[in-house]
């Protein structure tokens, strides 16, 4: 029984050395391999697969980006090029708007300094003739109370100082002189006073010339009357049409002067609105081209913008492309790389097993052959 415990326990050892001399045989070593550079393999192609994908991801999100960011440029160059032809047709209105206004400016103060120069020539006129005519009033009234204090005493020179005749024949003479009396009276009422101015001695004494006392109570002014008398009549009724005249020409001035100011006023208003309205128009033309300046300025730069863009588009696209490309072969070979380990791997398995099998077998036979061979020496 010990020759037989002691048979037994070598063929065990001889099995387990054995074993382990066929577990640490090379083709069991090229299957571990294998399985080990296939694991590393579909390792490093996960990682690269997540690493391409951040890369697709981008690439679909750069370029989706650009491509909007490519439309809205083309659509903003299309949009400021219409304001600029716009604007531009706006400058081009305000340009004659403010032309024609500063022409109607200044055509309302040359008619409002035309209008004042006539009305200050037309006034000055008045006022030379209102002078005149109140200095003929003057005269020609002083003239009218001498003469009728001659008419009511005898001894007319006798009762008058000579100082006031010869005053009332100097302003008679005065009246002759202005340019109003050939106007105003005829020729014949100008002679008889012209006759008083040069001998007033004949028309005062109270002398009718043979005419009788009906025909100068009917004609008391007329060719009937005392020369005085008649002097008289011809001085006041001068006095009363330079009176008449001169309240005309006032209310005629007064009127005028009115009319004046209205018209001056309406071209002062008409002028303020000028103004303003050509100062909103410059102001508009100021805004019109500051927008034409910063669209052009904004155009240049989305021009820009968009080249760049375009650019860096198709950059990105082709090597999108590129990479997807280099990305398809990649993962075609490392399939086939795969795919040709795994049939590397069964072979080396299937070589494996024979092995085993021819091992065992010789195993076996041996182990039989020992049994036996202790067996018999026991």
């Amino acid at each position: 029984m010990p020759a037989l415990k002691l048979a037994f326990g070598l063929v065990a050892l001889f099995n387990v050395a054995h074993a382990a001399t066929l577990h640490g045989t090379p083709m069991e070593k090229v299957v571990q391999i294998l399985a080990e550079v296939k694991a590393k393999v579909e390792k490093d192609g996960k990682a690269e697969q997540v690493s391409y994908d951040k890369y697709a991801c981008w690439c679909e999100d750069t370029l989706g980006s650009k491509a909007s960011d490519i439309s809205s440029a083309k659509t903003e160059i299309e949009e400021a090029q219409d304001v600029i032809t716009k604007t531009k047709a706006e400058l081009g209105s305000h340009t004659a708007s403010i032309a024609q206004l500063k022409k109607q400016i200044a055509a309302n103060v040359a008619s409002e300094r035309e209008a004042t120069e006539m009305r200050n020539k037309a006034h000055g006129e008045y006022a030379e003739e209102r002078s005149e005519s109140e200095n003929c009033i003057g005269a020609l009234e002083a003239a009218v109370k001498v003469l009728t204090g001659a008419g009511a005493k005898k001894g007319f020179l006798e009762t008058l100082q000579e100082a006031h005749i010869l005053g009332v024949v100097a302003g008679i003479k005065d009246v002759l002189k202005t340019s109003e009396v050939t106007k105003k009276f005829s020729s014949d009422e100008i002679a008889t006073v012209e006759k008083f101015a040069e001998k007033p001695d004949d028309f005062l004494g109270g002398r009718t010339t043979g005419f009788s006392a009906a025909q100068v109570e009917n004609n008391p002014f007329g060719d009937y009357a005392p020369q005085s008398t008649q002097i008289q009549g011809i001085l006041k009724g001068m006095y009363d049409t330079f009176t008449q005249d001169l309240e005309r020409n006032n209310a005629e001035e007064a009127e005028q002067q009115k009319s004046h100011e209205a018209l001056i006023a309406t071209k002062k208003s008409e002028l303020a609105t000028l103004e303003a309205t050509l100062e909103r128009t410059e102001l508009d033309s100021a805004a019109a081209t500051k927008t034409l300046a910063d669209t052009k300025s904004t155009l240049d730069d989305t021009k820009e913008q968009l080249e760049a863009d375009e650019t860096f588009f198709a950059d990105s696209k082709e090597a999108c492309k590129s990479k997807a490309k280099q990305w398809a072969e990649r993962t075609r070979l490392r399939t086939e790389e795969l795919s040709g380990m795994q049939q590397e791997r069964w072979s080396s398995r299937i070589s494996l097993r024979s092995h085993q099998k021819r091992s065992s077998f010789l195993s076996s036979k041996t182990t039989r052959a020992q049994i036996s061979t202790t067996t018999a020496v026991a």
